[in-house]
């Protein structure tokens, strides 16, 4: 009896193990494809967004405006939907007057984790506005902010009292009047921020936040010398992986 017979016999069907071993093989090499998943989203799409904070957004053209009004101490716009997993954010910003620092908030959610937060109550100051971000987990990317005598900065809040990261420039990187282009990328433990295909920040986060909402939010300066913060965003465009 030859060794094939042999093996059969012991009931062991060496071509039915050869297409099992091929299977494993190919299982543990082979790597699950990620789906691109582009989403843009247009100025008039953007107004469907939550105001917060005294201000108004309007539409010209393709840009989305967002501005302080009189008595203003920053104006919030809350979306509607939310970040998860890895993204990339791109859109176009100018800064329409001399004070008009850009903040954009990343992966917001209450401390519980849950994007379904409560906004402040109408008419609440400074001081509270502040406290409510405060105790928000987000990533605070903020720029354009020479007129506040500071420069670029990025963090990890977790709450009042707790911060992960945080990293600054040394020079700002932005002037009032020119389009730039936005890229802000959350792949893995990384995250950076790019001003027209420069990177500026490249930051690895251990413990990345999950998810949550995105914010955009203009300030001007406030007190003798009041300016008004005015700003154009257009071609928004936030791009996923799953």
């Amino acid at each position: 009896m030859d060794q094939w017979n042999r093996f059969e016999l012991q009931g062991i069907n060496l071509p039915a193990i050869g297409i099992l071993i091929i299977l494993l093989l190919s299982n543990c090499s082979g790597k699950k494809e990620m789906k691109e998943i582009v989403t843009s989203i247009t100025a008039e799409e953007m107004m469907d967004w939550t105001p917060l904070e005294k201000g108004k957004a309007s539409v010209m053209g393709d840009m989305l405006v967002m501005e302080e009004t009189d008595g203003s101490d920053g104006f919030f716009l809350i979306s509607s939907g939310q970040l998860t997993g890895d993204y990339q954010i791109d859109y176009d910003v100018k800064a329409l007057s001399e004070s008009s620092v850009l903040i954009n908030l990343l992966n917001v959610t209450d401390t519980l984790g849950s994007d379904d937060f409560a906004l402040p109550r109408a008419g609440s100051s400074p001081q509270e506005i502040w406290d409510w971000r405060s105790h928000l987990r987000h990533y605070n990317l903020t720029f354009n902010n020479r007129s506040h005598g500071i420069t670029p900065f990025f963090y990890k809040n977790h709450s009042p009292l707790s911060r992960g990261f945080y990293q600054k420039l040394s020079a700002n990187v932005m002037e009032p009047g020119q389009w730039f282009h936005v890229s802000i990328v959350k792949k893995g433990t990384e995250l950076k921020f790019m001003l027209n295909n420069n990177t500026y920040f490249d930051i690895m986060d251990y413990n990345p936040l999950d998810g949550g909402r995105l914010i955009f939010r203009v300030s001007g300066t406030t007190g003798e010398n009041t300016i008004l913060a005015k700003a154009a965003i257009k071609n928004l465009q936030i791009t996923s992986w799953q």
